[in-house]
């Protein structure tokens, strides 16, 4: 986050209820639960403000004054901090029930400001563990093949996070982990897993599937935000994009081609549910999630994917309808545990969800887009068709059931703060 190295004192508490919104915004909270952070806030400075989230940059002005003085702050919301998050919402809500000091406010900031993401340790293992269970949810049954994923996304976390450390944009960061996954799959084309190839390139990949711009994004479509929604999804589809392109570099040495299509793989529905919530379990530290709020994704994540896998087997519901059930599930018990506990809803909603996200059919449509220009024939522009079809009407059923319960919930908080 980019903030003035002095804070004026001419802005007075109006100043600080910037710094406060461009943390949040910032750190990844959705854009409805800054707006209301602000308005608590303002309540317990004195201070009326409004604020105006952008993709850039973050408004903050006092509507007696018609926008006259307006204060403008610096944004990039491309990451989720969920620790620094936590800390700023427990001081919006003091702040809601009783006045407060400015000092306190800009203490807590400070304190908000210097809490560090998950370890390299953590959050290499994380990788590791989380793509090795999503393999196991697409169908891997091979020790050897779910080893070769672990090995490659952890490896790819561990570049993720020394590129860090030396300042590389987040875009080529999610580039050198695509393609150490693409030449995963050359690895496990050359000692004997041609089969499984493509599985063991896209487990890898999947970790680093922008998730929360993603429902955040959703929402504040539903929000008519229509500026900041357009922004936050063009960002996804951008880092969408680089990490099929990623896949497809690493490939390349090996001539091995994403394939575009591959036999549904039955995965046991006890096994289906626990390699879930194992995956479930790891995604929240990847949004430095404290670990006190672990047991919230994997207990809804998995209950979330046991409906997916019943609506599915049983029902023989389609994968974008198992997808929406699922979210609303996921939506109806987070959104008001997300409220209650201080959790960022769009990460930890998406930590329950991982496994349901359809990012083989993603790849796979970068991919068959990419052969289409080379001039491949009909069979592939179905192939593309139906991918594309699936990938972008799963993603679309995941980010409603998500979204909409909490849209219910702004409206009823709107009609309480009303009456």
């Amino acid at each position: 986050m980019t903030r003035d190295a002095q804070r004026p004192d001419a802005a007075g508490a109006l100043g600080t209820i910037l710094h406060a919104a461009q943390l949040l915004h910032d750190s990844g909270q959705s854009t409805s639960m800054t707006v209301q952070a602000v308005q608590r806030l303002s309540r317990g400075l004195g201070q009326p403000a409004v604020v105006i989230p952008g993709w850039a940059s973050v408004t903050v002005y006092d509507p007696r004054a018609g926008g006259v003085n307006a204060l403008i702050g610096q944004t990039r919301p491309i990451g989720v901090n969920m620790r620094r998050v936590a800390t700023m919402m427990r001081a919006v809500d003091d702040a809601g029930r009783r006045p407060v000091q400015r000092d306190d406010i800009e203490h807590v900031i400070d304190t908000a400001e210097r809490l560090a993401p998950s370890s390299i340790v953590a959050f290499v293992a994380a990788c590791g563990l989380g793509a090795a269970a999503l393999a196991v949810v697409f169908g891997a049954n091979d020790i050897g093949v779910v080893g070769l994923i672990a090995a490659a996304a952890a490896l790819g976390g561990a570049l993720r996070r020394g590129l860090a450390r030396l300042g590389a944009d987040p875009l080529l960061q999610t580039f050198v982990a695509a393609v150490i996954a693409g030449a995963a799959g050359v690895v496990g084309g050359v000692i004997g897993l041609q089969s499984a190839a493509g599985l063991i390139a896209v487990c890898p990949a999947m970790v680093l599937v922008p998730g929360p711009q993603i429902l955040i994004g959703a929402m504040d479509l539903l929000a008519a935000r229509m500026t900041l929604a357009v922004a936050r999804l063009s960002y996804a589809l951008l880092v969408l994009a680089t990490i099929a392109v990623g896949l497809m570099v690493g490939l390349w040495p090996g001539g091995q081609p994403l394939p575009l299509t591959s036999p549904p793989a039955a995965v046991p529905f006890a096994v289906d549910v626990l390699a879930a919530g194992v995956a479930a379990a790891c995604y929240p530290v990847f949004f430095s999630m404290p670990y006190r709020l672990l047991g919230w994704p994997i207990a809804v994540g998995m209950a979330a994917h046991a409906l997916h896998w019943w609506a599915i087997d049983s029902w023989h519901a389609s994968l974008p309808v198992a997808a929406l059930l699922a979210c609303l599930l996921t939506g109806a018990v987070l959104t008001p545990m997300a409220y209650l506990r201080h959790m960022h809803f769009a990460a930890v909603g998406f930590a329950s969800v991982v496994a349901l996200v359809p990012g083989m059919y993603v790849f796979r449509t970068v991919t068959g887009v990419a052969e289409l220009a080379a001039g491949a024939g009909a069979q592939t522009l179905l192939e593309v068709a139906n991918n594309g079809s699936t990938a972008l009407l799963t993603v679309v059923a995941m980010a409603v059931g998500l979204a909409v319960p909490t849209r219910v919930r702004d409206r009823i908080l709107e009609r309480g703060r009303r009456g």
